[in-house]
């Protein structure tokens, strides 16, 4: 492409989405390097002005289809949100520093590593990334921000981990591991060095699965000796998928009786989960009353009856 286009950036997710969402990163990364080709990058979403090449975003599939509504022709798509795994960014533009501008971002995000070892089988990280492998160090996206946010998807898996880690430490720049740490992975050598980690309120775990229960009791103990207490430990708990409702209360009755904080995330939304979410993820109500109590005060009903409806709810969808 010759220099001086018109370039628009369409993020879909914040045409159809009212929620808070991070910056696209993709399309901050195509800013960058458009604008140092001497291209014109058009405001975010201008969608009434004139461009020679355009490109859209999406990152959550249950917006993709606002693609087609669009008064736009010739458009260049791609992101999880459209399940096209192929399409990705030439290398000299994924390895770029994104231009955080596009949306007067004030904190640094990238990723250090891509891929997970795991198979779970509602992720989709495994199809679209495959294996872990090292990707980027820090210093390709941050520029002294007072925070970065890490977007890897299982950062304890990588081979590059402690690189990140320990370059983390020299800086001493506060970080979000946004997508969680895998708490199967936390030796006494990773525990050490995220105690030296700023790190914000919390540290990022998950336990969806029933079967990771005695090794999340094991990494939360391995935390604990290396001076990180369960307290500054937060656990996504996945809701929905493939366990019962006695499994969901266990699961955040043992997380709480170890001292550390719950955020449930369902997978699909029924009355079932959207009780026990709304319950769960507010401890001034779900510390004090149980959710029985709670089902029966906010729905008129008890925690049987809501379970059929949710039943009944998803054979009707």
């Amino acid at each position: 492409m010759e220099g001086g286009l018109r370039i628009l950036l369409v993020d879909i997710d914040r045409l159809k989405s009212r929620r808070n969402l991070f910056p696209n990163l993709a399309l901050m990364k195509l800013s960058a390097y458009h604008k140092g080709r001497g291209d014109t990058v058009l405001p975010l979403n201008f969608l009434l002005a004139e461009a020679e090449v355009i490109y859209a975003s999406c990152m959550f599939q249950e917006n993709a289809d606002v693609l087609q509504t669009l008064p736009l022709e010739g458009v260049r798509y791609g992101g999880s949100g459209f399940r096209n795994w192929h399409v990705v960014l030439p290398s000299d533009v994924e390895h770029i520093c994104p231009d955080y501008s596009l949306y007067d971002c004030k904190v640094a995000m990238g990723f250090t590593s891509r891929g997970c070892c795991r198979r779970c089988p509602f992720c989709i990280v495994p199809e679209k990334e495959g294996e872990p492998k090292a990707w980027a160090s820090i210093y390709e996206f941050w520029r002294g921000q007072e925070k970065v946010v890490l977007l890897d998807p299982n950062l304890l898996a990588a081979p590059n981990w402690r690189q990140t880690l320990e370059d983390l430490i020299r800086e001493g720049v506060e970080v979000d591991f946004n997508q969680g740490l895998d708490i199967r992975l936390v030796t006494e050598e990773a525990a050490r060095l995220l105690r030296k980690v700023r790190y914000g309120r919390y540290l990022r775990f998950a336990w969806d699965l029933m079967q990771t229960e005695a090794q999340v009791r094991r990494g939360l103990e391995t935390l604990r000796r290396a001076g990180i207490p369960p307290s500054r430990c937060m656990f996504y708990m996945l809701i929905g998928f493939n366990t019962t409702y006695e499994e969901d209360l266990y699961r955040v009755r043992v997380l709480r009786g170890m001292g550390a904080d719950v955020f449930v995330m369902a997978y699909r939304s029924n009355p079932y989960t959207r009780a026990f979410s709304s319950w769960a993820n507010v401890p001034s109500i779900s510390k004090i009353y149980d959710f029985g109590a709670y089902v029966a005060w906010k729905y008129h009903c008890n925690v049987e009856e809501l379970i059929a409806e949710s039943s009944s709810h998803e054979v009707a969808t």
